[in-house]
């Protein structure tokens, strides 16, 4: 074990070596340095096994079979990686699998971005048939921030896009890109704590939920002053292609003007794909948002509205989501967390937890 971690540590500090001297940071680079710490975790970790008597061999990336596109920072992994997975692993007593990154086609490092080692674990159960769980330090998903609603309430059971759309509007509890190996699979995910793992949250096909979910530091672009319909089509296609916007929250088409919610992280790369439709496209940001997000079928855009138009806090925008599940609404950041805590209670979520046994 001591041996190989002496070869990682070298290895690492050659590469910050060679970033230094090149004073150059390339998305590949960068892979690859950020991936040291899942690398060194799962050779440290086998070797505690192995002293404790277990069979335990670490993998990661290609020795798993986990063979990715080459979207630096924020990868997928290919359906390739299926028989692959199978492959490496069969006949290991106690494999050992490094989450978080993989290698593409070209032998690159690359990381799997938010939530990439959840991501990793649905994959892998969804090759092998079997559940998921997931072990966070929290009891599961909740029907909002405790942090914010003290009286949140834990989710018992969900469905997939309940879940999808939670890790899309912000939940770090659920990861939208971790639920997709398991929806197309049709095994059931637990996610619990590892503190407490009698209670947890149950994501499978089945069980109705609700959420007030958020996401902060937000910028609403409006490009407006476009040609006509198929612009905006290109725009979204460029958008998509790209993944210029990580996620793309949300988007609005009104004529010829499209409003797009994004990160602000993201702002200039989704402001120079609407450069391109030409000079009379005319862009404007407003910034210092927060999308608050009212998961489940029941929730409406007038009743969100309502909600926060009677409690003074002015929304920029509240717009039905594109799941057909989700109303969003776009506000100061000021009043993000008040906003969540009025539709928490507004909406009713805090005397109750629809279970799917409530349906039945």
């Amino acid at each position: 074990m001591e041996k190989r971690l002496d070869q990682l540590l070298e290895e690492l500090r050659n590469t910050l070596l060679g970033a230094t001297y090149l004073r150059e940071l390339t998305p590949a680079t960068l892979d690859r340095i950020v991936s040291y710490g899942e690398r060194l975790a799962i050779h440290t970790a086998a070797g505690y096994m192995t002293e404790a008597g277990l069979d335990s061999v670490p993998l990661s990336d290609v020795d798993a079979g986990i063979l990715t596109d080459s979207n630096f920072s924020n990868a997928c992994i290919l359906d390739e990686s299926h028989p692959l997975i199978r492959e490496k692993i069969a006949g290991t007593h106690v494999p050992l699998i490094a989450g978080f990154f993989g290698r593409d086609k070209a032998g690159r490092i690359t990381t799997l971005g938010r939530g990439g080692s959840d991501y990793v674990a649905t994959l892998l159960a969804s090759v092998l048939g079997c559940k998921c769980v997931l072990f966070k330090d929290v009891k599961g998903a909740m029907t909002a921030d405790p942090k914010i609603v003290e009286d949140a309430k834990l989710i018992a059971e969900m469905d997939y896009l309940t879940a999808i759309e939670l890790g899309r509007y912000g939940s770090r509890v659920v990861f939208e890109k971790a639920v997709g190996p398991a929806m197309k699979a049709g095994i059931p995910i637990q996610v619990t704590s590892f503190l407490d793992p009698s209670e947890g949250t149950l994501i499978s096909n089945r069980g109705e939920a609700e959420a007030i979910s958020a996401i902060r530091n937000v910028s609403m672009i409006r490009l407006l002053r476009l040609p006509n319909l198929s612009t905006i089509a290109s725009i979204l296609g460029e958008l998509a292609a790209e993944r210029a916007v990580d996620p793309l929250i949300l988007a609005e088409v009104f004529r010829n003007e499209i409003s797009i919610v994004t990160p602000d992280t993201q702002i200039e790369r989704v402001s120079q794909i609407g450069k391109k439709m030409g000079e009379e496209t005319l862009i404007k940001v407003e910034g210092n948002l927060a999308l608050i997000a009212a998961i489940g079928k029941r929730f409406t855009a007038s009743q969100v509205h309502e909600t926060l138009q009677r409690e003074e806090v002015e929304a920029s925008a509240v717009v039905p989501g594109p799941s057909g599940i989700t109303t969003c609404a776009i506000v100061n950041m000021q009043d993000s967390e008040r906003s969540v805590k009025l539709l928490h209670d507004a909406l009713g979520l805090s005397p109750r937890i629809l279970r799917s046994s409530d349906h039945a």
